[in-house]
């Protein structure tokens, strides 16, 4: 890991930082920086500021802005994931990796079959943060609140799902995302939950046309599929704009 933390905007003044305790405990404890160590930092709205410490104890980290860099958000095409809640330490791994494959926004959904109907919003953002930090991201992802799957609906943008029983390949339904992405900013993943979707569940699909795709002869764990979804399509549309 690289010597990269985030930081509040609220906690710049000038050319003088400094970081909140719990930041602070990542730089000092986690990164073991000193005084007079450079750092980069993020306020995960696309600036990127290059920093150096000038005091350190164990509550609070202060220095210098010494450059900042803003990246514009450029992607014409938005992912947001669907995330089903699967199995606590599972259900880390899916967040952690889809944020460092760049999804751009997530919704928590309960499934009539997920394992959990609840799910702690200040731990998912803990890791989201952490895996933004990993990958050094200017941008950190949206994190909507909890939703059920029968409540949850967007109609503006466009949805894929993967389903086990589907008789075309994300690649063989590629053409159909992009067609139908043309006149949309944002497409949506849904990966079902380990006891795949119920009937009903499956009706709502169908009645709503969402694109039906499957991911190969084999049967994934859901972390698994995620992760394939979004490396996929991020290769096949986004970093080819």
């Amino acid at each position: 890991m690289s010597n990269f933390s985030f930081i509040n905007k609220r906690n710049i003044k000038n050319s003088s930082f400094y970081l909140d305790e719990k930041e602070s405990h990542h730089v000092t404890s986690v990164l073991r920086l000193k005084s007079k160590d450079k750092l980069i930092l993020t306020d995960g709205e696309g600036t990127i500021y290059h920093a150096l410490i000038n005091e350190v104890d164990k509550k609070i980290v202060k220095g210098k802005i010494l450059e900042r860099e803003f990246y514009k958000f450029d992607k014409k095409l938005k992912l947001h994931l669907a995330l089903p809640l699967i199995k606590n330490n599972r259900l880390k791994i899916a967040l952690e990796k889809s944020v460092e494959l760049g999804i751009d926004e997530l919704t928590p959904i309960k499934f009539e079959r997920s394992v959990k109907s609840s799910v702690n919003h200040d731990k998912l953002l803990t890791s989201i943060n952490s895996a933004c930090k990993q990958s050094m991201r200017a941008y950190f992802p949206k994190l909507n609140r909890l939703k059920n799957f029968s409540e949850w609906h967007d109609s503006e943008s466009v949805n894929v799902v993967c389903v086990i029983n589907s008789d075309k390949t994300l690649f063989e339904q590629l053409d159909n995302i992009k067609n139908a992405s043309k006149n949309n900013k944002k497409i949506n993943l849904i990966v079902g939950p380990e006891g795949d979707f119920s009937e009903q569940e499956k009706k709502i699909i169908n009645e709503r046309n969402f694109i039906k795709v499957n991911l190969g002869r084999t049967i994934l764990r859901t972390e698994t599929a995620i992760v394939s979804l979004i490396s996929i399509i991020n290769e096949l549309l986004i970093n080819n704009e």
